[in-house]
Protein backbone atom coordinates (compact mmCIF):
# COMPACT_ATOMS: atom_id res chain seq x y z
CA UNK A 1 0.00 0.00 0.00
CA UNK A 2 2.75 2.75 0.78
CA UNK A 3 4.37 1.63 -2.32
CA UNK A 4 1.06 2.32 -4.23
CA UNK A 5 0.75 5.24 -2.12
CA UNK A 6 4.15 6.57 -3.52
CA UNK A 7 3.24 6.05 -6.70
CA UNK A 8 0.01 7.84 -6.92
CA UNK A 9 1.96 11.04 -5.25
CA UNK A 10 4.35 10.64 -8.20
CA UNK A 11 1.73 10.39 -10.71
CA UNK A 12 0.89 13.41 -9.50
CA UNK A 13 3.82 15.36 -9.56
CA UNK A 14 4.84 14.74 -12.99
CA UNK A 15 1.53 14.80 -14.31
CA UNK A 16 0.99 18.20 -12.23
CA UNK A 17 4.53 19.74 -13.80
CA UNK A 18 3.27 18.44 -17.53
CA UNK A 19 0.31 20.14 -17.14
CA UNK A 20 1.30 23.39 -16.06
CA UNK A 21 4.43 23.34 -18.84
CA UNK A 22 1.63 22.22 -21.77
CA UNK A 23 -0.95 25.41 -20.14
CA UNK A 24 1.75 27.84 -20.45
CA UNK A 25 2.93 26.40 -24.16
CA UNK A 26 -0.50 26.74 -25.35
CA UNK A 27 -0.76 29.90 -24.40
CA UNK A 28 2.22 31.12 -26.23
CA UNK A 29 1.53 28.95 -29.41
CA UNK A 30 4.70 27.00 -28.77
CA UNK A 31 4.82 22.91 -29.73
CA UNK A 32 3.68 21.10 -26.84
CA UNK A 33 6.40 18.54 -27.32
CA UNK A 34 9.78 20.81 -27.71
CA UNK A 35 11.90 20.41 -25.16
CA UNK A 36 11.96 22.42 -21.92
CA UNK A 37 13.81 25.41 -21.26
CA UNK A 38 14.76 28.27 -19.85
CA UNK A 39 12.28 31.87 -20.01
CA UNK A 40 14.81 33.85 -19.30
CA UNK A 41 17.86 32.55 -21.21
CA UNK A 42 15.95 30.15 -23.46
CA UNK A 43 18.63 27.28 -22.47
CA UNK A 44 17.42 23.71 -22.78
CA UNK A 45 17.15 22.47 -19.22
CA UNK A 46 18.62 18.76 -18.20
CA UNK A 47 16.70 16.27 -16.15
CA UNK A 48 17.57 16.87 -12.66
CA UNK A 49 15.85 20.44 -13.54
CA UNK A 50 12.83 19.31 -14.83
CA UNK A 51 11.91 16.68 -11.62
CA UNK A 52 9.36 17.84 -10.33
CA UNK A 53 9.53 20.10 -6.82
CA UNK A 54 13.41 18.61 -6.16
CA UNK A 55 14.21 20.42 -9.33
CA UNK A 56 12.58 23.78 -7.82
CA UNK A 57 14.28 23.40 -4.32
CA UNK A 58 17.78 22.07 -5.59
CA UNK A 59 18.45 25.17 -7.51
CA UNK A 60 16.58 27.51 -4.71
CA UNK A 61 13.98 28.55 -8.07
CA UNK A 62 16.94 29.44 -10.04
CA UNK A 63 18.01 28.86 -13.81
CA UNK A 64 20.79 26.79 -13.35
CA UNK A 65 21.76 28.51 -16.77
CA UNK A 66 21.20 32.28 -16.08
CA UNK A 67 20.41 32.56 -12.64
CA UNK A 68 17.36 34.03 -13.64
CA UNK A 69 14.31 33.32 -11.31
CA UNK A 70 11.73 30.59 -11.97
CA UNK A 71 8.27 31.07 -11.03
CA UNK A 72 6.75 29.68 -7.32
CA UNK A 73 3.86 28.68 -9.86
CA UNK A 74 5.64 25.75 -11.20
CA UNK A 75 5.72 23.89 -7.18
CA UNK A 76 2.32 25.10 -6.52
CA UNK A 77 0.58 23.55 -9.73
CA UNK A 78 2.50 20.27 -9.28
CA UNK A 79 1.47 20.22 -5.38
CA UNK A 80 -1.68 21.28 -6.18
CA UNK A 81 -2.33 18.28 -9.57
CA UNK A 82 -1.02 15.44 -6.60
CA UNK A 83 -4.13 16.62 -3.91
CA UNK A 84 -6.14 16.24 -7.37
CA UNK A 85 -4.81 12.86 -8.59
CA UNK A 86 -4.44 11.82 -4.51
CA UNK A 87 -7.86 12.67 -3.82
CA UNK A 88 -9.24 11.19 -7.61
CA UNK A 89 -7.10 7.90 -6.37
CA UNK A 90 -8.76 7.66 -2.65
CA UNK A 91 -12.52 8.16 -4.27
CA UNK A 92 -12.09 5.10 -6.93
CA UNK A 93 -9.06 3.05 -5.83
CA UNK A 94 -6.68 1.65 -8.29
CA UNK A 95 -9.71 0.39 -11.59
CA UNK A 96 -10.32 1.49 -14.80
CA UNK A 97 -12.52 4.39 -13.14
CA UNK A 98 -9.69 5.97 -11.46
CA UNK A 99 -7.56 6.02 -15.51
CA UNK A 100 -11.31 7.60 -16.68
CA UNK A 101 -11.36 9.98 -13.63
CA UNK A 102 -8.12 11.16 -13.73
CA UNK A 103 -7.99 11.72 -17.60
CA UNK A 104 -11.22 14.03 -17.33
CA UNK A 105 -10.13 16.14 -14.33
CA UNK A 106 -6.56 16.78 -15.64
CA UNK A 107 -8.03 17.89 -18.77
CA UNK A 108 -10.41 20.51 -16.69
CA UNK A 109 -7.47 21.06 -14.84
CA UNK A 110 -5.59 22.24 -18.19
CA UNK A 111 -9.25 24.12 -19.34
CA UNK A 112 -9.04 26.30 -15.70
CA UNK A 113 -4.95 26.90 -15.93
CA UNK A 114 -5.62 28.33 -19.33
CA UNK A 115 -8.74 30.37 -18.58
CA UNK A 116 -7.55 31.86 -15.14
CA UNK A 117 -4.17 33.09 -17.10
CA UNK A 118 -5.85 34.11 -20.21
CA UNK A 119 -9.54 34.39 -19.85
CA UNK A 120 -9.93 31.63 -23.11
CA UNK A 121 -10.98 28.27 -23.55
CA UNK A 122 -8.65 26.64 -25.19
CA UNK A 123 -10.26 23.81 -28.04
CA UNK A 124 -7.44 20.96 -28.07
CA UNK A 125 -8.12 20.10 -24.36
CA UNK A 126 -12.12 20.54 -25.17
CA UNK A 127 -10.99 17.86 -27.97
CA UNK A 128 -9.07 15.89 -25.54
CA UNK A 129 -11.87 15.62 -23.52
CA UNK A 130 -14.53 14.65 -25.69
CA UNK A 131 -12.48 12.23 -27.05
CA UNK A 132 -11.81 10.63 -24.01
CA UNK A 133 -15.67 10.76 -22.89
CA UNK A 134 -16.53 9.02 -26.59
CA UNK A 135 -14.27 6.19 -26.22
CA UNK A 136 -15.42 5.65 -22.42
CA UNK A 137 -18.86 5.44 -23.19
CA UNK A 138 -18.29 3.13 -26.30
CA UNK A 139 -15.86 1.17 -24.78
CA UNK A 140 -17.08 1.28 -20.49
CA UNK A 141 -19.97 -0.31 -18.64
CA UNK A 142 -22.06 2.02 -18.95
CA UNK A 143 -25.71 1.37 -20.41
CA UNK A 144 -27.43 4.05 -20.60
CA UNK A 145 -25.76 6.71 -22.45
CA UNK A 146 -28.21 9.39 -23.13
CA UNK A 147 -28.18 11.44 -20.26
CA UNK A 148 -24.37 12.06 -21.31
CA UNK A 149 -25.16 13.26 -24.71
CA UNK A 150 -28.01 15.27 -23.22
CA UNK A 151 -25.90 16.97 -21.05
CA UNK A 152 -23.22 17.46 -23.80
CA UNK A 153 -26.18 19.42 -26.25
CA UNK A 154 -27.79 21.00 -23.14
CA UNK A 155 -24.65 22.38 -21.68
CA UNK A 156 -23.36 23.63 -24.45
CA UNK A 157 -26.67 24.94 -26.33
CA UNK A 158 -28.87 26.18 -23.41
CA UNK A 159 -26.15 28.12 -21.56
CA UNK A 160 -24.89 29.64 -25.34
CA UNK A 161 -28.51 31.12 -25.02
CA UNK A 162 -28.31 32.13 -21.96
CA UNK A 163 -25.25 34.06 -22.57
CA UNK A 164 -26.49 35.89 -25.78
CA UNK A 165 -29.61 36.72 -24.14
CA UNK A 166 -27.96 38.22 -21.42
CA UNK A 167 -25.27 40.41 -23.34
CA UNK A 168 -28.23 41.55 -25.58
CA UNK A 169 -30.46 42.61 -22.17
CA UNK A 170 -27.34 44.04 -20.29
CA UNK A 171 -25.01 45.20 -23.05
CA UNK A 172 -22.57 43.18 -21.42
CA UNK A 173 -20.82 39.69 -21.44
CA UNK A 174 -21.92 37.76 -18.34
CA UNK A 175 -21.62 33.69 -19.43
CA UNK A 176 -19.06 33.66 -22.15
CA UNK A 177 -19.24 31.47 -24.98
CA UNK A 178 -16.21 29.42 -23.54
CA UNK A 179 -17.68 28.78 -20.57
CA UNK A 180 -20.50 27.50 -21.89
CA UNK A 181 -18.56 25.07 -24.18
CA UNK A 182 -17.05 23.87 -21.00
CA UNK A 183 -20.24 23.44 -19.31
CA UNK A 184 -21.42 21.34 -22.26
CA UNK A 185 -18.12 18.99 -21.70
CA UNK A 186 -18.91 18.89 -17.79
CA UNK A 187 -22.73 17.88 -18.78
CA UNK A 188 -20.79 15.11 -21.04
CA UNK A 189 -18.65 13.80 -18.20
CA UNK A 190 -21.15 13.98 -16.03
CA UNK A 191 -24.52 13.70 -17.36
CA UNK A 192 -26.96 16.48 -17.80
CA UNK A 193 -28.10 16.40 -14.35
CA UNK A 194 -24.46 17.89 -13.05
CA UNK A 195 -25.19 21.06 -15.08
CA UNK A 196 -27.30 22.87 -12.69
CA UNK A 197 -25.78 22.41 -9.14
CA UNK A 198 -22.54 22.88 -11.27
CA UNK A 199 -23.88 26.34 -12.67
CA UNK A 200 -25.29 27.10 -8.61
CA UNK A 201 -21.76 26.19 -6.83
CA UNK A 202 -18.88 27.83 -9.83
CA UNK A 203 -21.55 30.69 -9.21
CA UNK A 204 -21.51 30.55 -5.88
CA UNK A 205 -17.80 30.32 -5.11
CA UNK A 206 -16.98 32.62 -8.34
CA UNK A 207 -18.70 35.42 -5.92
CA UNK A 208 -16.14 34.14 -3.04
CA UNK A 209 -13.39 34.06 -4.74
CA UNK A 210 -13.67 37.00 -6.68
CA UNK A 211 -14.36 39.49 -3.79
CA UNK A 212 -11.38 37.44 -2.06
CA UNK A 213 -9.00 38.42 -5.06
CA UNK A 214 -10.34 42.19 -4.81
CA UNK A 215 -9.78 42.41 -1.12
CA UNK A 216 -6.00 41.19 -1.90
CA UNK A 217 -5.97 43.55 -4.43
CA UNK A 218 -4.71 40.83 -7.23
CA UNK A 219 -7.93 42.11 -9.16
CA UNK A 220 -9.86 45.40 -9.50
CA UNK A 221 -13.47 45.64 -10.32
CA UNK A 222 -12.74 46.71 -13.54
CA UNK A 223 -10.59 43.68 -14.60
CA UNK A 224 -12.48 40.13 -15.94
CA UNK A 225 -12.74 36.98 -13.46
CA UNK A 226 -12.20 34.19 -15.37
CA UNK A 227 -15.47 31.40 -14.21
CA UNK A 228 -14.16 28.82 -15.93
CA UNK A 229 -11.50 27.85 -13.00
CA UNK A 230 -15.29 27.96 -10.34
CA UNK A 231 -17.06 26.08 -12.94
CA UNK A 232 -13.92 22.99 -12.37
CA UNK A 233 -13.54 23.09 -8.81
CA UNK A 234 -17.48 23.03 -8.73
CA UNK A 235 -17.24 20.12 -11.11
CA UNK A 236 -14.77 18.87 -8.91
CA UNK A 237 -16.57 18.85 -5.33
CA UNK A 238 -19.95 17.78 -6.60
CA UNK A 239 -18.21 14.59 -7.90
CA UNK A 240 -16.16 14.19 -4.84
CA UNK A 241 -18.44 15.48 -2.12
CA UNK A 242 -22.04 14.52 -4.07
CA UNK A 243 -23.29 13.95 -0.50
CA UNK A 244 -22.81 17.43 0.45
CA UNK A 245 -22.61 19.44 -3.00
CA UNK A 246 -25.41 17.48 -4.95
CA UNK A 247 -27.84 17.05 -2.42
CA UNK A 248 -27.82 20.47 -1.39
CA UNK A 249 -30.81 23.16 -2.49
CA UNK A 250 -30.21 22.02 -6.50
CA UNK A 251 -31.59 19.21 -5.83
CA UNK A 252 -35.20 20.38 -5.45
CA UNK A 253 -34.87 21.04 -9.20
CA UNK A 254 -34.82 17.92 -10.61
Amino acid sequence: MIVLSLYVVLLGLLLGSFIYTMALRLEKHESVWSRSHCDNCLKSLGILQLVPLFGYGFHQGKCPHCAGPVSLSYPVMEIVNTALVWMIFQKTGWSWEFIHSLLIFETLFLIAILDFRTYLIFPQPVLFGLLVQIIWLFLGKQTDVLPYWIGLCVGAGIFHWVSYLYQSLRKRVGLGAGDATLLGLIGFFFGWNFLLPTIFWSALLGIVGGTLLLLLGKKSFHQEIAFGPWIVLASFLIWYFPGIFYSLPTTSFF
